[in-house]
């Protein structure tokens, strides 16, 4: 005996911990290599997961490649910076790839501590050959060309549900009916490329960071409570709606923007947060702290928006102002300029509030032709300390059809303060607010009596939210 133990039993604990310790060894470090064609029909097994993808590789025609939920796809990296040489899984037949919530698909790098670098091609369709893809719930990381297909796809839909979309270069470029919901895309070069030839994009409650830009040139887009944040051109053209979205630190909200609804949007810390070229509906939005809140063109209407704390607030550069209507904002606080008008057109924007009884005031945050000689002159109202009653017209030139006179919806609410609990809000009426969160999910709704309400906000885990009534006034909270 020796110790506690006798020699043979000590001899078979040692045998037995060998065992333990090769087959954990095996549990923890087990994956399946793979590369070049797929022949037959395959498929790759949660069990057999991970697959390290040590080549490029081929779903040859008539051929289906399945992969189980919760498979990682791991293709080793190329770092000659030669797109030419990156591992790509190719489609000309059939690959079918549905995770679920619990347990996703993801296709990344064997690398992933190099942020901002592509070491891989990405899944490439060949839909002139018959390749197609069915997928859903997967996670696609450090690509360069993302999922692209070879041919525009008339009437073919892909509708995906809580993807991640990350360090891509291009994370999608499909010309077809994209629909995403619950998506993430993050630290993307393009989240959603040009759909030049065909396609539409509809997402519902996605979020967008820190993308170069987040999607470009659809033919028409249909955008619902979705954040976007931290990203550089953010939407580019893209006509459609958008709507309870916010965007929050970004280059650009809209880049040569045209043909869009935009309404009951939250606008917070963007260099321009609307660069708007023509055709725009903006309604009953918040505009705060940006740059440059709109620049509008032709054939728009800007109503019932609140337009505060930016350098500029509204900037016009339509070519006929006229065909432009600007009315019931309240445009106010803004350090450079209220409003620019960067023509040589005169017109009014009498039906806009600007929060002062003073002229001179009102005047100094006016820019036209009495500061410069090459732009239109701006006429304008007084209004009193409620945005409700009109005190006095400011007629600089006399207008054609009449100053088109109307009547401010008058704020009907306002937040007077809050302590860690309650919230204080006034009100003149009866009425209720939707408390947001700050990717615009109505999180309750909020029914006020005429005076003073004290609103619990105990039950609400800390962060962001909006308070927002159904004309589109917006108010950020921190809870």
């Amino acid at each position: 005996m020796t110790g506690c133990f006798s020699s043979q039993t000590q001899v078979m604990f040692r045998i037995f911990i060998s065992f333990l310790v090769v087959a954990l060894s095996s549990s923890l470090f087990s994956q399946t290599t793979v590369s070049g064609g797929i022949y037959q029909n395959t498929t790759w097994s949660a069990a057999g997961s991970p697959y390290l993808m040590t080549g490029s590789m081929v779903i040859f025609p008539g051929v289906t490649l399945t992969i189980e939920p919760g498979v990682e796809i791991r293709v080793t990296p190329d770092y000659s910076f030669n797109t030419g040489n990156l591992r790509y899984l190719e489609v000309r037949g059939t690959l079918v790839a549905v995770g679920t919530d619990a347990a996703p698909i993801i296709f990344k790098t064997t690398d992933a501590s190099i942020l901002g670098q592509q070491t891989w091609y990405g899944i490439n369709i060949k839909g002139s050959q018959g390749g197609n893809v069915q997928m859903d719930r997967f996670h696609l990381k450090d690509s360069f060309y993302g999922i692209a297909n070879d041919i525009a796809q008339p009437g073919v839909s892909y509708n995906w549900t809580n993807c991640q979309f990350k360090n891509n270069n291009y994370s999608i470029q499909l010309n077809a009916d994209m629909s995403y919901t619950g998506c993430l895309f993050e630290n993307n070069g393009i989240g959603q490329a040009a759909q030049i030839l065909y396609g539409t994009l509809t997402a519902e409650n996605c979020q967008f960071i820190n993308n170069f830009c987040s999607f470009t040139w659809s033919n028409n887009i249909n955008v619902n409570n979705c954040l976007f944040e931290g990203n550089g051109n953010n939407i580019v053209g893209s006509p459609g709606t958008v709507s309870n979205c916010q965007f929050i630190d970004n280059d650009f909200g809209f880049a040569e923007a045209y043909g869009h609804t935009i309404q009951n949007c939250y606008f917070e810390g963007n260099g321009v947060a609307i660069d708007n070229t023509g055709g725009a509906n903006i309604t009953n939005c918040t505009f705060d702290s940006n740059t440059l809140a709109v620049r509008l063109g032709d054939a728009s209407t800007l109503t019932n928006n609140i337009i505060t704390n930016n350098g500029v607030g509204v900037a016009v550069l339509a070519y006929s102002p006229n065909s432009t209507l600007i009315e019931n904002n309240t445009i106010c606080y803004n350090t450079d300029y209220n409003l620019q008008n960067l023509t040589d057109k005169n017109f009014q924007v009498n039906a806009n509030c600007f929060c002062s009884q003073d002229s001179t005031y009102i005047e100094n945050l006016i820019l036209d032709g009495y500061d410069d000689i090459t732009r239109g002159l701006v006429n304008y109202a007084i209004y009193d300390d409620s945005c409700a009653s009109v005190l006095d017209y400011v007629v600089k030139i006399n207008l054609d059809g009449g100053v088109g006179l109307t009547t401010l919806q008058p704020n009907a609410w306002r937040l007077k303060g809050q302590d860690a609990n309650i919230l204080y809000i006034e009100s003149t009426q009866v009425l209720q607010l939707e408390l947001l969160n700050s990717v615009g999910q109505v999180q309750k709704i909020l029914t006020l009596q005429k005076g003073e309400n004290k609103i619990a906000t105990n039950d609400f885990p800390s962060g962001l939210y909006f308070l927002k009534n159904t004309f589109g006034k917006t108010q950020k909270i921190i809870l």
